[in-house]
């Protein structure tokens, strides 16, 4: 977060509550986001009218990028899963910013390319898993990014709908329920308050 200092002292601070949209699919991308507090959801909506979460990005991630390379539309929109906080830079800001300082210019090329590699995963995982083995392979993957230790095992630290897992898996929202509740009879995982918690013997 160090070498993201830089963007935030120029930058102007957001708040949002959960649901809040940050920017629309089709706006046009000319502003860099920094997440602050809180965490987001890109959901694009395909042709057919469906919703589709892409990634989830929390604290220390970028929205945006695109923004530095070329001048088009957001490919999905950024909405709020809870109480959030970002920094919004503009594009010839962000330019200059980057230009003084290398090790954010490497911190956005990583970003990008840990996005990149994300979503080759995402892409077998739907071709080749059943539903319960792609919702506990999102599990895993969400609790290895955004989760801490607890006794029994890690927590996601955001909540997340049957309905989000869901399209973020390519399944109903019934078939997730099942594969969620089939896990939790396997003893993979449990439901605390809002949040879902893995097993050790996931990991």
């Amino acid at each position: 977060m160090a070498c993201f200092r830089p963007v935030c002292e120029i930058a102007t601070k957001r708040k949002l509550q959960r649901g809040e949209i940050l920017f629309h699919q089709g706006d046009e991308v000319d502003t860099v986001y920094l997440v602050k507090e809180g965490s987001f959801k890109m959901v694009r909506v395909t042709v057919e009218g469906q919703e589709v979460i892409l990634q989830i990005l929390t604290p220390g991630e970028v929205i945006g990028e695109a923004a530095l390379f070329q001048k088009k539309c957001h490919p999905a929109s950024a909405v709020a899963l809870e109480e959030t906080k970002v920094c919004s830079i503009n594009r010839a800001h962000m330019e200059e910013v980057i230009k003084r300082t290398p090790d954010l210019a490497w911190q956005v090329i990583a970003s990008l390319g840990s996005r990149l590699y994300a979503v080759w995963d995402q892409v077998a995982e739907l071709n080749t898993l059943t539903t319960r083995e792609k919702v506990l392979s999102l599990l895993m993957r969400l609790a290895r990014e955004h989760g801490e230790a607890c006794p029994e095992g890690t927590r996601i630290k955001f909540h997340l709908t049957q309905q989000e897992m869901a399209s973020m898996v390519g399944a109903s929202r019934v078939m997730v329920a099942q594969a969620l509740k089939e896990l939790a009879a396997n003893n993979y995982l449990y439901r605390e308050e809002r949040y879902y918690v893995l097993k050790h013997r996931c990991f």
